[in-house]
């Protein structure tokens, strides 16, 4: 692979490119690539790890898969569809902080931290998303992912996230503690919400998120 001219003015080969899951990791000229882990604990600790060693990073490209919200939960149609691509421009924590009688109360508004949404590189996910002809859209970042119909409409309905993983912005959290831009690219693997109806097809999704870094790093098709 010849890896293009990079993103957002940053060569490919400055990025440090990651991944949450073994099964979505491939191996590929001109990339330095990392497995964090899956979830949140996992994803901050390992990159911090990994940042504080490889000085030379300017830039951080996570990809992986993600489940969608479907358009019953919505009320509308989604930006993006089951097995598409999608850009992350902001992510946030979805179920950091404390369920009350009168409602989810997150770090912020219980005055313990940041919640987010922690943005992306506007310039760089413009760019991916020209780049890949797919849509920018809102991701929440969760512990335990939304498996039930009432989860996953009230996830929606809190955040008004369009995509849900276990890492995104814990990863925008580090990558904002090191002033480093981020890119965030997901493939969709299912719909949240009841399992049996989540039309879930993660080899497709796996490899669909594959080719997308292939193709950014080459800068086009």
């Amino acid at each position: 692979m010849t890896a293009g001219p990079g993103l957002g003015g940053v060569p490919i080969g400055d990025f440090l490119v990651v991944c949450a899951a073994s099964i979505e990791e491939f191996v590929a000229d001109g990339l330095r690539m990392a497995t964090l882990g899956v979830g949140k604990t996992a994803a901050a600790m390992h990159l911090t790890a990994l940042l504080r060693s490889a000085t030379d990073v300017r830039a951080v490209l996570l990809f992986g898969v993600a489940g969608a919200y479907p358009d019953r939960h919505r009320g509308s149609p989604g930006p993006v569809r089951r097995g598409g691509l999608c850009v992350v421009g902001s992510d946030r924590f979805g179920d950091e902080g404390v369920d009350t009688p009168g409602g989810f109360q997150d770090l912020r508004a219980l005055h313990l931290g940041d919640s987010g949404p922690f943005p992306a590189s506007p310039r760089m996910a413009q760019q991916a998303a020209a780049l890949l002809s797919v849509p920018v859209v809102r991701g929440v970042t969760v512990s335990t992912c939304s498996g039930t119909e009432a989860g996953s409409q009230r996830m929606w309905q809190r955040c008004q996230a369009d995509v849900e993983t276990m890492e995104g912005a814990a990863v925008a959290y580090v990558c904002r503690q090191f002033e480093l831009p981020l890119l965030h690219v997901r493939a969709i693997s299912n719909w949240t919400g009841d399992r049996d109806r989540g039309d879930w097809n993660l080899g497709v999704a796996v490899d669909a998120a594959q080719q997308a870094v292939r193709r950014l790093a080459r800068g086009g098709p």
